[in-house]
């Protein structure tokens, strides 16, 4: 009961005597690593956020933080930060074990050299918005993506283009009869 009394006075020290600026560049730079988690973009975000996340906790140190304030807040940022990543694997329909198990499969079964040359031509679904990039699912393998145009997520999308690790889609559109 005492070690409960003492972690909640802690907590209450941390976050009351943290400055708006203080949470704001934390709560922006955890925006921004989340943002990367569900539209990957070349790692930018994730850069941008925890840059801002030190900031945020390195300010807070020098305006009277403790090393027990510290902790903590490395902890919630990482407690909040797993926990999101859990919910968003659970969103994407056992997309992270697709792509690790039967994408590697279909990998072996194909030619080093021609990359993912297997996918052009094949039909899937886009599981994201695909703005510049996004993913689509092809037979419950997950594949990361690029578009020249808008595509919302739900569309049917073809592989137009395979260059290297770049995989070109368009939308499918059904010829009306």
């Amino acid at each position: 009961m005492l070690i409960a009394a003492g972690l909640r006075s802690n907590l209450a020290e941390l976050f009351a005597g943290m400055s708006v600026v203080t949470f704001m560049l934390i709560l922006v730079g955890l925006m921004l690593i989340v943002v990367e988690f569900f539209q990957p973009s070349y790692g930018f975000p994730t850069a941008c956020g925890s840059a801002l996340v030190l900031l945020g906790i390195t300010v807070r140190m020098l305006s009277g933080g403790t090393l027990v304030m510290l902790f903590f807040m490395v902890f919630f940022c990482a407690v909040l930060l797993l926990t999101v990543h859990m919910l968003m694997l659970l969103t994407q329909k056992r997309a992270w074990l697709a792509t690790s198990l039967a994408f590697t499969l279909k990998r072996s079964m194909q030619p080093e050299e021609g990359g993912y040359a297997f996918l052009l031509g094949q039909d899937g679904v886009a599981t994201t918005d695909i703005s510049g990039s996004g993913h689509m699912a092809i037979d419950d393998v997950n594949f990361f993506v690029g578009s020249e145009t808008f595509i919302p997520k739900g569309t049917a999308v073809r592989v137009v283009r395979v260059a290297g690790d770049s995989i070109r889609v368009m939308p499918v559109y059904e010829d009306a009869d």
